[in-house]
């Protein structure tokens, strides 16, 4: 059944309230606390949201301009310059983001890790919204370099961005303004991602929300090859050349940085009616979805990575694979055409044989899966992809038989290459949509009754392969947590 105990203060105080006759609201700006122009990456930004409030954390919009800086120049002793590399923003922009902390009078409430992981994982499967994937960027069959246009101020024409590389470093730095309206976590969806986005600050105190920027290997970058270089600078050496490659500390910043957000101006009535209910011993719970990862180095033919979970409600466990080496760089990472990305997030694991959970001594399926089988229960157990029709069968050298048309995903293939994820769902899903919840948050996962379940992924890869193979393997446990809000802004999470 719904969870109702979770659901908006507002709808326990209905009953107490004779009208909202004198609701008003409006659209208000904040700044972050610390004061700065600009930000780089693994900085923070802070926020903290205004006193004697009452808004939707769902409402909440991060805007910021992105530019790229530092390119890199090959200089020739003579004389003459070029600049050899270009870098844009991510395909969505919120992959910017590498953690979001959440406090409450200096508590933490909510510290996500990874969280342009995050996004990059789940937005595979979901249909995004227009106006949020037109503010975050480029979505995945839209160039990501032609984000970045520009309007000519004179004439209003639009030029789109585009992967040229001009001979002057200034021609090619790149800005842009951006918007995150789309959250996972606490600051999401009511229904989805929480059981409520209503707060008032009144009966929470200090409220801060801090962004930590993820570094720039996370942005797509192209370069300007040796023979290109020198039809700018006929007399560029190689040496000169590689100088200015093997220096590069090309980056970006963001600037104008804002947080919008709505404020309700609600009746008074509301207030004495909160105000009584919370004096009265009565108890405010939001339930909202909560990411945690589990990270080790995998070892090339075969391994298990093992974990202790501890929830009322385990929703979902998702496996898969990263490069070592992505965790080596700070600089941008050549653009890959075919994830219209940075290959930062590139999740592959081709050579993937079968995989398989298990939970306490219960394999999870009972028999391992192949690689169409974990295919088939990712459509199973995420939504909007669960029954969605496709063909699964066929091998992977028949074009037709490989295509799988649910939603973002493409063919298996491109599942293989790009996104191999493998998910365990141990929630309701059957006729679980967002026209049946209604808004609602449904608590169906798996409950560790307060107690640490073992748990384990393990993989084995085709013993006969002869492909180069440094990865690390994670699992993300998808739980719901519970936020109880008591008298006396006394606060804090039961997981």
């Amino acid at each position: 059944m719904p969870f109702t105990d979770g659901s908006s203060q507002l709808e326990p105080l209905l009953f107490q309230m004779k009208s909202y006759k004198n609701l008003t609201k409006s659209t208000i700006e904040i700044m972050p606390s610390s004061g700065q122009g600009k930000y780089s990456p693994n900085q923070k930004v802070i926020f903290t949201l205004p006193y004697a409030s009452t808004i939707s954390l769902e409402d909440l919009a991060l805007h910021f301009t992105f530019t790229s800086k530092d390119l890199p120049v090959a200089t020739h002793a003579a004389g003459g310059s070029s600049c050899i590399e270009k870098i844009t923003a991510p395909r969505d922009i919120a992959s910017l983001i590498s953690e979001i902390d959440i406090k409450i009078n200096g508590q933490t409430i909510q510290h996500l890790t990874r969280y342009n992981d995050i996004v990059n994982i789940f937005e595979q499967f979901q249909n995004g919204s227009v106006s949020a994937s037109a503010l975050a960027g480029a979505n995945k069959y839209q160039d990501v370099w032609k984000q970045m246009y520009t309007i000519d101020d004179a004439s209003g024409a639009i030029t789109p961005g585009n992967k040229g590389i001009d001979q002057d470093a200034a021609n090619n730095i790149v800005s842009k303004k951006f918007i995150v309206n789309k959250w996972y976590g606490l600051l999401g969806a009511r229904g989805k991602e929480t059981s409520s986005n209503f707060i008032d600050t009144n009966m929470l105190g200090e409220v801060t929300i801090a962004f930590t920027l993820a570094r720039a290997s996370v942005c797509p970058s192209v370069i300007k090859p040796l023979a290109d270089a020198q039809g700018d600078v006929s007399a560029l050496t190689q040496t000169e050349y590689n100088s200015a490659y093997n220096s590069r500390n090309a980056s970006y910043e963001l600037s104008d940085v804002k947080m919008s957000m709505v404020r309700y101006n609600l009746p008074n009535s509301y207030g004495e009616a909160l105000a009584s209910n919370l004096s009265g011993g009565a108890k405010y719970q939001i339930a909202f979805n909560h990411y945690e990862f589990h990270t080790q180095k995998g070892n090339k033919d075969t391994d298990t990575i093992r974990w202790n979970e501890n929830s009322r409600d385990i929703k979902g466990l998702l496996a898969f694979f990263t490069d070592n080496e992505r965790e080596n760089s700070n600089v941008p990472m050549p653009y890959d055409a075919a994830m219209n990305t940075s290959p930062y997030f590139k999740y592959e694991n081709t050579i993937h044989d079968n995989s398989q959970f298990q939970i306490g001594s219960v394999k999870m399926p009972q028999n391992v899966l192949d690689t169409e089988s974990v295919y088939l229960e990712n459509c199973r157990g995420l939504y909007p992809n669960r029954g969605h029709d496709g063909i699964i069968s066929g091998g992977f050298n028949n074009a037709a038989g490989t295509t799988f048309t649910y939603n973002c995903n493409g063919d298996i293939v491109e599942f293989l290459q790009y996104y191999f994820m493998a998910y365990l769902s141990l929630e309701m899903t059957e006729g679980i949509t967002p026209e049946a919840k209604m808004g609602k948050k449904l608590l169906s996962g798996l409950s560790s009754e307060q107690l640490p379940i073992s748990c384990s992924y393990t993989y084995k890869n085709k013993s006969a392969n002869t492909k180069s193979w440094d990865k690390s393997v994670n699992v993300i446990s998808l739980t719901t947590r519970m936020l109880v809000i008591e008298n006396g802004q006394n606060v804090y999470v039961q997981i």
